[in-house]
């Protein structure tokens, strides 16, 4: 399932592909450049254990969701990754 999760989540980031996610890492926290918009991430937030984490292992899939929260997009994307899954299990059972 995380395989799934990975391919949609990649899905959605090259439907998006003319905006670049860019990661700064500084001693205050860690600063998110994606588009247009700026996000910073301060040490105290909870998220930036997963973010250290997510540097560490070259894997930004973890980045795209939390842009993709603060937008406010949460529940439209998370709606999306849902029918995603299901058309992928509809296929899988014809």
């Amino acid at each position: 399932m995380l395989g799934l999760l990975k391919f949609l989540i990649f899905y959605w980031m090259t439907n998006n592909s003319h905006e670049r996610l860019a990661v700064f890492r500084s001693d205050s926290g860690i600063t998110l450049s994606f588009g247009s918009n700026t996000y910073f991430i301060e040490s105290s937030d909870p998220f930036h254990n997963i973010a250290i984490k997510s540097l560490k292992q070259d894997d930004y899939i973890p980045f795209y969701i939390e842009i993709a929260k603060r937008e406010g997009l949460g529940p439209e994307f998370r709606d999306t990754l849902l029918r995603e899954i299901e058309d992928f299990n509809e296929e899988d059972l014809e």
